[in-house]
């Protein structure tokens, strides 16, 4: 799959090595190292079907003010957020979402 961020300072937390003291400050240990191999395991999937819905990622739809997003567990505590990348057109068939946009790295429940 192909992935954006919602910002650029969120696309270097996820990707850029150099920000890893960022991710640390501001995760903690356990996410900084997990963060990285989601997005890695994210962009290896053709599309948004093929992410499973067992743990350890546990993809699954939001609703409520999240609604048409969608996220996937780092660590117990901590879930990756997204939605497709044009969310102007909603495509309901998962095989066809490709393009996915990382919201946001989220305490689960707050």
């Amino acid at each position: 799959m192909e992935l954006t961020y919602k910002d650029e300072k969120l696309k270097n937390i996820c990707e850029n090595p150099n920000y890893n003291k960022e991710l640390i400050k501001k995760y903690g240990i356990e996410v900084a190292k997990k963060l990285p191999q989601r997005i890695n395991e994210l962009k290896s999937f053709n599309s948004l079907k093929d992410v499973p819905i067992n743990p350890p990622f546990r993809r699954h739809k939001l609703s409520g003010n999240r609604k048409n997003q969608f996220a996937i567990v780092i660590t117990n505590q901590y879930r990756l957020i997204f939605r497709q990348k044009d969310n102007n057109i909603l495509i309901e068939d998962l095989n066809k979402i490709k393009e996915i946009e990382i919201m946001e790295v989220s305490k689960h429940y707050e």
